[in-house]
């Protein structure tokens, strides 16, 4: 009986001792503890909902991007059709067929420290007697020649860019000059009526790119006695780019094209 007692006294003073001096402890875990779980469930459907705009946002895109490859077929169909049809023609002809290729190249790294106009290039059978055209994204992005006897991408700001153009709806002929925020269409004959906004595209005569690639757009024209100047921004940005394709026409260098002549 005694031993009851005294268990009893020890187990209230415990519960009285918890109660004075732990209450507000567990006060505030009885109040933290749902501001937890909530937070914990807010955390999850914060996820799902990221994780499903996700997944949808993926399904639309799948979507659109399945809608242009059925446009894009027949028109690839289209241009194989004639692109035979155009060789067969040569062929008749006695002239040289016509086969570009688009080669998957990488840049390496920079040239030179603090010049982001040079590229050293990854470019498989590169072909050091070639000059290449580039494309980043659809757009011109520069040449590719050799230097040490490696692949050089120089790019649309390099000022030794230089490739030939067609300007405005007459498609008048110029030759592309880089630089480092906008680029020159030189050479262009005094009567040629052009204006800004005029598109600026490859012209194919110097089989570095083919004709059509576009280049940019004119925002300003000087004129010259025997000739006009357009200045041109272009469509390419190329912030740090990684992959480019090569074109490659199937033709020899310049030089030894003129020389042969």
């Amino acid at each position: 009986m005694i031993k009851n007692k005294f268990f009893l006294a020890v187990l209230l003073g415990a519960i009285l001792y918890i109660s004075v001096n732990y209450t507000p402890v567990l006060r505030q875990q009885a109040l933290t503890l749902p501001l937890q779980i909530k937070h914990y469930f807010l955390h999850v459907k914060e996820r799902m909902t990221r994780q499903a705009e996700t997944f949808f946002s993926q399904k639309a895109k799948i979507a659109e991007l399945k809608t242009a490859l059925e446009k894009c077929t027949p028109q690839a169909q289209l241009s194989t059709a004639f692109a035979s049809r155009l060789n067969h023609f040569l062929e008749e002809s006695r002239l040289k067929k016509y086969d570009p290729r688009l080669i998957l190249v990488q840049g390496l790294s920079y040239v030179k420290l603090g010049d982001f106009s040079r590229l050293w290039l990854d470019f498989p059978d590169f072909n050091s007697s070639k000059i290449y055209g580039l494309l980043y994204r659809g757009y011109a992005a520069g040449i590719v020649d050799a230097e040490a006897g490696h692949p050089v991408a120089r790019l649309l700001s390099n000022d030794k860019m230089v490739c030939s153009v067609r300007i405005g709806a007459q498609g008048d002929l110029g030759v592309l000059f880089g630089g480092k925020t906008f680029l020159s269409v030189k050479y262009i004959p005094s009567y040629a009526e052009i204006k800004r906004g005029d598109e600026v595209t490859t012209s194919g005569n110097d089989n570095i790119f083919y004709e059509g690639v576009k280049v940019g757009k004119v925002v300003a024209i000087e004129s010259y006695n025997l000739y006009k100047t357009a200045v041109v921004e272009p469509y390419a940005r190329l912030h740090d780019p990684h992959y480019f394709y090569a074109v490659d026409t199937g033709s020899e260098k310049i030089e030894e094209r003129n020389a042969t002549r």
